[in-house]
């Protein structure tokens, strides 16, 4: 199987640095027309199904990436962004405000800890690892499967797959519309390449390469 995560396209509270979580927030004409780019390279790339997260920012950029490859996505919450709690819709700067020490002791533990009301990255790793169980009982050897999701879960994604310490989940960079790629046979994962951007900016390659199998 091969497996392409892709971040959703730019938002609106993206372009204002807010923590959005499970909050809605538009695409912006930015995210728009990444969608659109990311549906042109996925076109050519023989993808069979295609799964998005149910937050509206991924199913409308898994929308435009089906209708280059005549699919029609299937929306589930597993493939949700962290739920920040009482933290969405506000940045950094507002959060530590008000939040100071909490958030400050967050960064230091998110596996354990979590923004008030929301979730540890505990949580959103084991329903990302749910997800991929639960294709893997769908899908045939060899199939092509894309994926629309958001930065924080496909980095926990990726978290799992290489076995990372803790303190590296957020040396993971994962940008607006970049697809990381998973091959995976047999129980065997391998990440191809994470953070590709190329299919975005004409003339430049900005992806992460590795070659560690789980």
């Amino acid at each position: 199987m091969e497996l392409f995560l892709i971040r959703h396209g730019e938002t609106e509270s993206n372009k204002q640095k807010r923590y959005q979580g499970w909050t809605e927030s538009p695409l912006s004409m930015k995210g728009a027309r990444q969608a659109e780019k990311v549906g042109f390279f996925l076109a050519g790339q023989g993808i069979e199904r295609l799964y998005c997260s149910d937050l509206k920012r991924a199913v409308n950029t898994a929308r435009v990436i089906g209708a280059g490859s005549g699919l029609k996505p299937v929306a589930t919450s597993l493939l949700r962004e962290i739920n920040f709690g009482q933290w969405e819709g506000l940045t950094f700067d507002e959060i530590e405000a008000t939040w100071g020490e909490e958030i400050s002791l967050w960064l230091d533990d998110p596996f354990r800890r979590s923004p008030p009301g929301g979730e540890t990255l505990v949580e959103v790793c084991t329903r990302m690892q749910t997800f991929l169980e639960q294709l893997a009982g769908n899908v045939t050897d060899g199939q092509r499967i894309a994926v629309v999701s958001h930065g924080g879960s496909i980095r926990a994604l990726l978290y799992q797959v290489l076995n990372l310490s803790p303190t590296s989940y957020w040396d993971l960079k994962i940008d607006n519309a970049s697809i990381s790629l998973i091959h995976k046979e047999g129980a065997r994962l391998k990440i191809v390449y994470y953070n590709r951007i190329h299919h975005l900016e004409a003339g430049e390659v900005k992806e992460e390469i590795f070659n560690s199998d789980k």
